[in-house]
């Protein structure tokens, strides 16, 4: 090679690298200031491993160094991965992920309360359990339970946009392929996406048959806020399906309940706080489940079990709400513009207790509630007012109902007498009854049938007020009634507890016994005599006592509304009777 090459190639050389330092220091693509990406654990060793797999493989041979999953298939090597907890957050969210499976583990909702400390909405029985674990097969398999890598990409103000989990792995003597879970969210949603991806590279279907499934993606073991039990009243966890614009709730049998048609969304539902499932198109098989598992009777899981895949690239895509039973939240999947995954038309608020034949009127009175609030921002002021308002919207029938139940009253010595008479003689007893009725212009039911007409809208207050969200962690009394939506105590005295009353004495329960007793002996006929004599004593003392261990745990809120109307139906007592003697 001549003198002048060589200089040529030396000169190239040099322009080459020089324009390349030049580029990289001055024209470097611009990475975007809003997000960045951080790699965990990187992928070359997983990789090389299942290029080295694919080379050795041949017929039944198994993998070097691959760990069972369940069914057949194994995790390849991956020696590089270390056991990690991943913290992560958004405005709403405070989230736990673990590598282990690629779950997560904790979820806190930051905006809502379990006492003092945020809500935690994953429960869980034991560290081993979380939620949106994968299990190659049906619900009974498994969960996969191997360390992934993974790449968490977080936004401009720290919170996360995605996290992504990744592993290999294959059947055994079988085409290995990738498993990713990737986790998308928004700052301002409690709507979390989960894409799953199964992937080879080579164009086969990976090898994942277990009896017609490739796959179920669970939720569970169970939903917060903490419980001491489920009493189906004022605490519960019920599992809905929604399915052309119809919501139905499932009866589980033996602690399961399995659908196999297509769905438009899947609930598990608590009394504030829901768990709602939106599958993608495809036709999962779709299981309820409430059977126990370790540190918890009162499980609750979803799982959504996958037909088999007919691709070598497949990705399903699920949604997940998990947040406030407010229709404020819930409603924001109707409108693209209002949540951050531009999704319409989910129809979410339908997993809110609807309240029965009677929800039209829950609704009304909802609507009061929350004008009272507006006017005095206090809910435990709002429900007094409320009550004020329906004793006065009823005070007509209540009036019609008190001045008959005097009338019959007056009555009950001339009954008696008739009674005696006619005692051997029922047929002509009902005559005369009937004709003395007729003479004093009285009707038997003109009593009764004003309460009858008030009892919707008890129920319908009674139903308002045990689940209205806005109620929970609403203060009344400082000190004393700090949450509506639960029960008050003044005096606590765990770890001992106590049949019925267990570890609290609660003193709106003895007020709430002592009004009904009062205004019982107030309304109750002196006059009565015998069996009713009998009847109307329990009436007026033993049944509070009954209802005094039945509302012993009811929310706050509902015992300051009965209260409340027993004392203005005393108050009402006392103004009619006086009304009612000078008549007489």
């Amino acid at each position: 090679m001549d003198k002048n090459t060589i200089i040529a190639i030396i000169l190239s050389v040099v322009i080459v690298s020089a324009g390349f330092m030049i580029q990289s220091l001055f024209f470097a693509p611009k990475t975007p200031q809003s997000t960045k990406t951080e790699t965990v654990a990187s992928e070359p060793e997983s990789k090389a491993g299942t290029q080295a797999a694919k080379d050795e493989r041949s017929g039944s041979e198994s993998y070097a160094n691959a760990k069972p999953v369940g069914n057949g298939i194994v995790a390849l090597d991956a020696p590089d991965l270390i056991a990690t907890e991943i913290h992560a957050e958004t405005d709403v969210f405070d989230i736990t992920f673990s590598n282990k499976g690629g779950v997560m583990t904790s979820l806190k909702l930051k905006k809502h309360k379990d006492g003092d400390k945020p809500l935690e909405l994953i429960k869980r029985g034991s560290p081993d359990q979380a939620a949106f674990t994968v299990a190659f097969g049906t619900p009974d398999a498994p969960p996969i339970d191997v360390l992934f890598a993974h790449r968490i990409r977080r936004n401009a103000k720290g919170n996360v946009e995605s996290i992504e989990f990744e592993r290999d792995f294959a059947p055994a003597g079988g085409v290995p392929f990738t498993l990713r879970k990737t986790y998308v969210f928004h700052d301002d949603d409690y709507l979390v996406e989960l894409r799953i991806a199964i992937e080879n590279s080579i164009k086969e279907y990976p090898d994942l048959d277990q009896n017609g499934w490739a796959y179920t993606l669970a939720f569970g073991p169970q939903i917060g806020p903490e419980f001491t039990k489920l009493d189906g009243r004022y605490e519960y966890r019920n599992f809905y399906t929604y399915t052309s614009g119809k919501k139905t709730q499932a009866k589980l049998k033996g602690g399961v309940f399995e659908v196999f048609d297509r769905v438009s969304w899947v609930a598990l539902a608590g009394k504030y706080f829901t768990v709602i499932g939106v599958p993608d198109a495809t036709q999962y098989r779709i299981t309820f489940s409430n059977k126990p598992v370790e540190g918890l009777t009162d499980a609750a899981h979803i799982y959504f079990t996958r037909p088999l895949i007919k691709s070598s690239k497949n990705e399903d895509v699920f949604r997940f709400y998990m947040g406030p039973k407010s229709s404020a939240e819930l409603s924001r999947y109707n409108d693209a513009a209002k949540n951050g995954f531009g999704l319409s038309g989910l129809s979410l608020e339908k997993a809110m207790d609807s309240g029965s034949i009677l929800g039209w009127l829950e609704w009304i009175l909802q609507k009061i509630l929350q004008l009272f609030y507006m006017l005095i921002p206090n809910y435990g002021v709002a429900i007094v007012l409320l009550t004020v308002f329906i004793k006065a919207l009823l005070y007509p029938l209540t009036k019609k109902s008190m001045y008959s139940t005097s009338k019959m009253q007056t009555l009950s010595p001339k009954i008696a007498d008739l009674q005696k008479k006619y005692k051997d003689n029922p047929q002509r007893l009902n005559q005369e009854m009937a004709a003395l009725y007729k003479r004093e212009g009285i009707s038997p039911l003109s009593g009764c049938l004003p309460l009858l007409l008030q009892m919707p809208v008890f129920f319908a207050l009674y139903g308002l007020l045990n689940k209205h969200f806005e109620l929970r962690g609403a203060m009344f009394i400082p000190g004393w009634i700090t949450d509506l939506s639960a029960p008050e105590s003044i005096f606590n005295f765990a770890p001992v507890r106590i049949p019925l009353i267990k570890s609290d004495i609660r003193l709106l329960p003895i007020i709430f016994v002592a009004t009904q007793i009062i205004y019982g002996k107030m309304t109750a006929n002196p006059n009565t005599a015998g069996s009713g004599g009998m009847n109307m004593k329990l009436i007026t003392y033993v049944m509070p006592i009954v209802f005094f261990f039945i509302l012993y745990d009811a929310p706050s809120g509902l015992l300051v509304y009965w209260i409340m109307t027993n004392v203005l139906s005393y108050i009402q007592q006392i103004y009619l009777n006086k009304k009612i003697k000078a008549k007489a």
